[in-house]
């Protein structure tokens, strides 16, 4: 599909180049004169043809571009066919050909005073920056409280940039002192500023709205109703239609922007609500079977979501046993509740689908959970960590001893990696992606005293051996065994793992010490799960592992 992509990116984006390069035709020059209201005299005739062969050069250029990307959304599965890939390469397009004929020129500190876009349009690319600018922020506010995903958090950057570069390019048309010389070339000038301008706000506006969605879930964004067809697809309609109408450059007038402006605060503020906040309704009801995880005397392995039957599921030594009331969503969102194991298999926290709660439950008791926080909300997901004994329990950056009841906050924890009787290991701030700011790794006393303070690499998957007292780090091809207190690489062993693809993802810790690892394998034939020792990468494929451990929670494997 690749191959296929590049060549035909090859083949269409010079078929552009050449239709863009052949001779001007008097048609286009007449459409421009009638479109802008401006005549064409022999003063200003050569600088109207070189604007329209430069732009419209890149303009096709642009939308062939986006032709030859829109077969990737065919490969994903999903065939439809939308304006939104090559429209955006349109708007590249123009705004790399205004930057070739103009290039970045001199900028006055104050505008011209002239009006360049007319006013309707100005007024859609108001509304539809303050729209797509909260909906984007609605996404950066959602990460912080949960994990949000890459599509989510590239769509939220593409919009503010369509924003910001629409905003700035347009400003600076409006700034560029003018050219000195006859009415004439000044009007062409000016007409050609405008229709820039016009171009720019229009697809911006667009550009900018079907962006804004990828924040959306996808049972949200899919779903069409009278308030979104009028957002989404009326407003474009408009901004399309406006901009192609003929209009001639005029002077502006001051006018009072505080009514305008709480418009736009008003629709940033709704927009900024709807995308902090929305969540998918559920297709179904959950169907939580009515057994309860009682007493035990046997460990569990790890805990999976039954996608049939919507409940977790504790999984060991040939058991199946669900847990009942724990939630697998939160109620009305599609953010996954916490649910953690303990090392030894024999303590849960989950979140109790009746009270809203975190409650821990000691699978050899047939007492009732207790209770670890009051009722949370959709917005606040904390990330949940056992020790191994399943005695103390760290919810966000707050450690709980269940024996004692004693609470005590982390400052400036983002997440607890482990704790133990000895100590907590954690870092400064949250998992992130490759280019994150600094992350430092702590230990702490479970007081709360920071003991140690190293620099760290948050894009690392850290796993704490069973004994609390080292990491262990699964890189592409070795697995790496760190001292949390120094940052310091005790151990480096090569992988013996198949062939396969990505980072494998560590589980879990085996009985024996050896190491639970994840992979995704080249050959379908291979297994996904492997053992591995840590002090000589020799692995051993888990035959007998279920299908569905994708997302499961370990405790001890054994």
């Amino acid at each position: 599909m690749l191959i296929g992509l590049l060549v035909l990116a090859s083949v269409a984006i010079p078929i552009a180049g050449a239709a863009a390069n052949s001779p001007m035709h008097r048609v286009d020059v007449e459409r421009f004169a009638r479109r802008q209201m401006v005549h064409v005299t022999a003063s200003n005739g050569n600088r109207i043809l070189r604007y329209l062969q430069v732009t419209q050069r890149w303009r096709w250029m642009g939308m062939a571009a986006g032709l030859a990307i829109m077969p990737i959304a065919w490969s994903s599965g999903t065939f439809s066919v939308s304006p939104y890939f090559p429209l955006t390469g349109w708007l590249l397009g123009v705004a790399a050909g205004e930057m070739a004929f103009r290039g970045t020129g001199d900028r006055s500190l104050h505008p011209l005073g002239m009006r360049l876009v007319p006013l309707p349009l100005t007024v859609v690319w108001a509304i539809c920056a303050a729209i797509s600018c909260g909906l984007a922020f609605g996404v950066v506010a959602r990460s912080y409280s949960g994990e949000t995903g890459i599509a989510e958090r590239l769509g939220a950057a593409a919009t503010l940039a369509a924003v910001v570069t629409v905003q700035a390019m347009v400003s600076g048309l409006h700034r560029r002192a003018l050219p000195a010389g006859p009415a004439d070339l000044v009007g062409a000038e000016l007409a050609t500023r405008s229709r820039s301008a016009r171009s720019l706000t229009a697809a911006g506006a667009v550009v900018a709205l079907w962006t804004s969605t990828t924040g959306l879930p996808e049972s949200i964004s899919g779903d069409v109703n009278v308030p979104g067809v009028l957002i989404f697809f009326g407003l474009p309609i408009v901004a399309w239609v406006k901009s192609a109408d003929p209009w001639q450059v005029c002077t502006s007038r001051k006018r009072r922007i505080w009514g305008r402006s709480a418009v736009g605060v008003a629709l940033f503020g709704g927009a900024l609500q709807v995308g902090m906040t929305v969540e998918p309704p559920p297709r179904d009801p959950p169907a939580i079977p009515a057994v309860v995880a009682g007493s035990s005397d046997q460990p569990f392995s790890y805990a999976r979501v039954d996608p049939k039957a919507r409940a977790w599921v504790l999984m060991g030594k040939g058991r199946h046993i669900p847990v009942d009331r724990a939630a697998t969503r939160f109620p009305g969102g599609h953010r996954r509740a916490p649910f953690a194991i303990s090392g030894d298999g024999r303590r849960i926290v989950y979140l109790d689908e009746r009270t809203s709660r975190l409650v821990l439950r000691d699978l050899a008791d047939s007492g009732g959970p207790l209770d670890l926080t009051g009722p949370l909300s959709g917005a606040a997901v904390p990330e949940v960590t056992l020790s191994r004994d399943g005695r103390y329990v760290s919810v966000g950056a707050e450690v709980i001893d269940t024996g004692t009841g004693s609470r005590t906050r982390l400052p400036g924890v983002g997440r607890v990696l482990g704790l133990g009787h000895d100590g907590v290991v954690a870092t400064t701030g949250r998992r992130a992606l490759p280019g994150a700011p600094d992350t430092e790794l702590l230990t702490l006393d479970l007081h709360g005293a920071v003991r140690t303070r190293v620099p760290f690499d948050p894009t690392l998957e850290a796993l704490p051996t069973p004994d609390g007292r080292g990491l262990a780090v699964v890189t592409g091809d070795e697995v790496l065994t760190m001292d949390p207190g120094t940052g310091r690489v005790r151990g480096r062993v090569k992988l013996r793992l198949p062939g396969h693809y990505g980072r494998p993802e560590a589980l879990s810790w085996a009985e024996d010490g050896r190491l639970l690892v994840r992979i995704d394998p080249m050959d379908a034939e291979e297994e996904t799960c492997h053992l591995v020792d840590p002090r000589t990468g020799k692995t051993r494929p888990v035959d007998d592992m279920p299908e569905g451990v994708d997302g499961a929670v370990f405790g001890r494997f054994q």
